[in-house]
């Protein structure tokens, strides 16, 4: 497809391919046809982790090739194709009169990220080929640079072939993103996360405890916070809870970072949490679970998060993605995300704009009734669940709430009726040892709602009522589950 694209006059075409395709050995493939033909060829790398990951693969290949980054031991200036690091490539230029040594065609790992010295090689070198890799081809102008878009494969397809791990998405009490501002089309205003997210800490890290003990107990986990104080206080509570957990930033040596990265991946703690830190760069296929309490209006950012748990592994029969960032319900499943052009620099960057439409306008977000995991339109990818024909349902976020029964029991319950089975949910919370969030969740699949207006009291005893509708629940879910466990298998 790229040589097709050349041959009719496109020198720079991007091929945007999803996570486990395999980029690094197609730009093999392909410098390995340069090298036999007798040119050269250059590798432009961003991160020193693609650099050591291409150098594996170029040697296993046998690919004739130098490296270009420091002092790396295997620097060769007179091999045919070189890999170089973005940063050293940029003091080359810096230092040789503005040129590179004479090559017949480069590519340029992860090019959504536009650093300058590529453009100015891309600008310069104008009648050589340059070839983009990125699974994300959203960024702002990208359409300035490259003239054609290459999709070899989507996301579904590779799962459909085995080559990427079935992700399995719940969703979870998140902020109000109604009292968030948005900076652009592509991100919301930080201070505004912030502050809705210190306001609601107690609520959303107990909802989140809650669900990684439900749908994710045990398994090797990532989280992703809106600040890092909210980060570490996620921490805090997962040890207080018995779990082992650690806070990582940007404020961490790279020995640090690699020594809590390797402590992980070896299975020392469970949950490593961050705030943007683990978006990329990050590669551990062990990994199952993704706590993403973040909110994010870039589809770059939620593929990328997503992704980081979709490699397959053996131990690894599905992947979990808990959403307490209310992120399903803007973007939907992320192996449903395809690239369909480049932004030209011109028009108001948005960019899910620049995704492949769906023919009918998306459905509302919903939990399924069976499985619990998030679904869209009237079918559940995960477990087949089939919503009746006539059933009106509709999803507030977190929890699906049939409306015909949701809403004909808050409307038909006091507000002392209310109460008094809230403050029952606290009593039954404190004796069972359980997360805060838990009240919140079953009043809400209760009712249909957060128990916003309600204020619980100190009480001693349980209902009856309460009692039955506490074991009614406990029964569903648990059939719900098993009935998932046996589509699963």
């Amino acid at each position: 497809m790229a040589r097709q694209s050349i041959k009719s006059g496109n020198k720079r075409p991007i091929i945007a391919a999803p996570t486990s395709f395999g980029k690094t050995i197609l730009a093999g493939k392909m410098l390995k046809n340069c090298q036999d033909r007798g040119k050269k060829g250059w590798f432009f790398c961003d991160r020193i982790q693609l650099i050591e990951q291409s150098v594996d693969k170029f040697r296993e290949m046998g690919i004739n090739f130098g490296v270009r980054q420091a002092e790396h031991e295997l620097m060769n200036a007179q091999a045919p194709i070189q890999i170089a690091s973005i940063a050293t490539i940029a003091a080359m230029v810096k230092n040789h009169n503005g040129r590179l040594p004479e090559f017949d065609m480069a590519l340029v790992d992860e090019c959504h990220t536009q650093y300058e010295i590529i453009k100015d090689i891309i600008s310069q070198y104008n009648n050589i080929p340059i070839i983009g890799l990125t699974a994300t081809p959203y960024s702002k102008g990208l359409g300035k640079l490259y003239n054609d878009l290459i999709v070899p494969i989507t996301p579904r397809e590779l799962l459909d072939g085995g080559y990427l791990c079935p992700v399995r998405y719940y969703g979870g009490a998140h902020v109000d993103l109604k009292k968030v501002a948005s900076n652009d089309a592509n991100s919301y205003k930080t201070s505004d996360l912030e502050r809705e997210t210190d306001s609601n800490k107690e609520t959303l890290t107990g909802s989140i405890i809650e669900n990684w003990f439900t749908y994710a107990s045990n398994q090797q986990t990532i989280a992703f916070s809106p600040t890092q104080n909210h980060s570490k206080y996620l921490v805090e509570k997962f040890n207080k809870s018995g779990v082992t957990a650690e806070h990582i930033d940007c404020y961490a040596t790279q020995e640090e970072r690699q020594d809590l990265f390797e402590a992980h991946n070896n299975g020392e703690f469970k949950i490593l949490s961050c705030s943007r830190l683990l978006n990329t760069g990050y590669d551990a296929p062990s990994v199952r679970c993704i706590i993403d309490c973040f909110p994010t209006k870039s589809v770059t950012v939620y593929v990328q998060r997503v992704g980081r748990i979709m490699r397959t592994h053996q131990d690894k029969e599905y992947a979990i993605y808990l959403d307490h960032a209310g992120n399903f319900e803007r973007f939907g499943y992320a192996e449903d995300i395809v690239p369909d052009e480049l932004h030209d620099g011109e028009k108001p960057h948005r960019e899910q704009d620049l995704t492949k439409k769906k023919e009918k306008k998306d459905a509302k977000v919903r939990e399924c009734p069976q499985c619990f995991q998030q679904m869209q339109g009237v079918k559940c990818m995960s477990c087949g669940y089939s919503v009746p024909v006539g059933e009106q349902m509709e999803d507030d976020g977190s929890l699906l709430v049939e409306l015909q029964e949701g809403k004909k029991a808050n409307r038909n319950t006091s507000v002392e009726d209310k109460a008094r089975f809230l403050s029952e949910l606290h009593l039954i919370k404190n004796q069972k040892g359980y997360s805060e969030g838990w009240c919140s969740h079953k009043y809400r699949e209760r009712f249909g709602v957060w128990p916003n207006k309600i204020t619980p009291y100190r009480t001693e005893s349980i209902s009856e009522d309460t009692s039955n509708w506490i074991k009614h629940s406990n029964i569903k879910r648990a059939k719900a589950n098993a009935k998932a466990s046996s589509c699963a298998r």
